[in-house]
């Protein structure tokens, strides 16, 4: 020990802790500068947070400041504090978020402001006004803001004092101008619009149908599958679900991005309709499922007495091939009309050459729900065309 009640041991670990905070600060600070390179690199996620930190620091600041000097609110923290609550990172969500948070808010001020004069400024009128303020904020229509009716009316009650109404019309105008704020500031600073991401979504889950069918019909093509194989074929099958879920956000997030943006009328590419790209989502989904369904049968065929031949499995396999090239062609938006009806005629007369093999097989049972999937798939297909699926906009 030293004179000082300290050991080497001490001093080692004290350098060891410190460099390793030194260390765990520079790959902090070096996370940053990447995160911040991407930003200003390509149109991206980290751009698109960045616009939307830029745009809330702005509404607030501006409706403070105009809260502050401009009307001299003796309520002015209400402005910023609903500004940074609506703006959100489309046109459409920040119109729908102002118009549930104000009504949450008058509905909270109102039910404080009622309260007040008639029970009096004490814990049990207190209490009426929480109650009512949580019940009001379970009504459907104000959304992920109905807490606020609660929350609202517990500040408005503080600013009454129980008595004073005077100060109901300061609270409300303030929430009106954080409000306003947020939306022009939206507006002004042209939100993106993501409708891009509608024809990636499609296009991911339109080449995970096809993987999935191709490597199921390159393995039947060399006769029964091994059961592990099998197996696999149905977990790959079954792990279409999150792809699907995926696709339809991908749909419905860029449908919201136009909705009320006012770059849509600067832009002519923009698309005017979701109603293709849906359609598509729609029919790879209910694809995915026939997928699903086959995987299953395929292992189910593997336990039978008599399982399905060689000469059925490989035309099987031919037959999914095509398939597997019909959903890839649905998820393009370049794809022609005329192909995929041409790929659903060629579907058929595979289809046709299926049903012809299975007469002369013994497996019937399995068979039978083969090709009930099948044919349930190039159904799928034929409706996709014919519902104009290679037409999104």
């Amino acid at each position: 020990m030293s004179a000082s009640g300290t050991s080497p041991h001490d001093d080692d670990s004290d350098q060891h802790d410190g460099a390793s905070s030194r260390g765990a600060a520079g790959r902090a600070v070096e996370r940053a500068r990447q995160w911040l390179s991407r930003a200003r690199g390509h149109a991206g996620h980290e751009r698109h947070i960045a616009l939307l930190l830029a745009k809330s620091a702005l509404a607030g600041v501006v409706s403070w400041t105009l809260a502050e000097y401009v009307v001299a609110s003796p309520q002015p923290t209400y402005a910023p504090f609903t500004a940074l609550l609506v703006v959100q990172s489309t046109v459409y969500r920040t119109l729908v978020q102002s118009g549930q948070y104000v009504g949450a808010v008058l509905l909270g001020v109102l039910a404080a402001g009622a309260v007040g004069p008639l029970l009096g400024d004490n814990v049990a009128a207190f209490a009426v006004m929480l109650v009512i303020g949580l019940l009001i904020g379970r009504w459907h229509k104000l959304g992920v803001q109905g807490i606020q009716v609660p929350v609202a009316g517990v500040f408005a009650y503080n600013a009454f004092s129980g008595t004073e109404l005077t100060m109901l019309w300061p609270i409300v105008s303030m929430v009106l101008l954080g409000a306003a704020t947020g939306l022009v500031v939206n507006l002004v600073l042209l939100p993106p619009m993501h409708y891009g991401t509608a024809a990636e979504g499609v296009r991911e889950l339109s080449t995970s149908v096809c993987s999935v069918l191709t490597d199921m019909a390159s393995g039947l093509r060399e006769g029964p599958p091994e059961k592990d194989t099998a197996a696999e074929w149905a977990r790959r099958a079954r792990e279409l679900d999150g792809t699907v879920r995926k696709a339809r956000y991908a749909v419905e997030h860029g449908a919201e991005s136009i909705s009320y943006n006012p770059r849509r009328l600067l832009s002519r590419s923009a698309p005017t309709t979701f109603s293709g790209y849906r359609t598509m989502v729609d029919s790879l989904a209910r694809a995915a499922e026939q997928v699903r369904s086959i995987s299953f049968g395929l292992q189910r065929s593997l336990e039978e007495e008599r399982p399905p031949d060689d000469g059925f499995l490989r035309a099987y396999g031919e037959f999914l091939d095509l398939v597997a090239e019909t959903a890839q062609r649905l998820g393009d938006p370049e794809a022609g009309d005329e192909d995929l009806r041409r790929r659903v005629e060629n579907g058929r007369e595979h289809y046709d050459e299926l049903v012809r093999r299975t007469g002369e097989n013994d497996a019937w049972p399995t068979l039978g729900a083969l090709l009930i999937d099948a044919h349930r798939l190039l159904q799928e297909f034929a409706h996709a065309h014919g519902e104009g699926a290679v037409r999104p906009e």
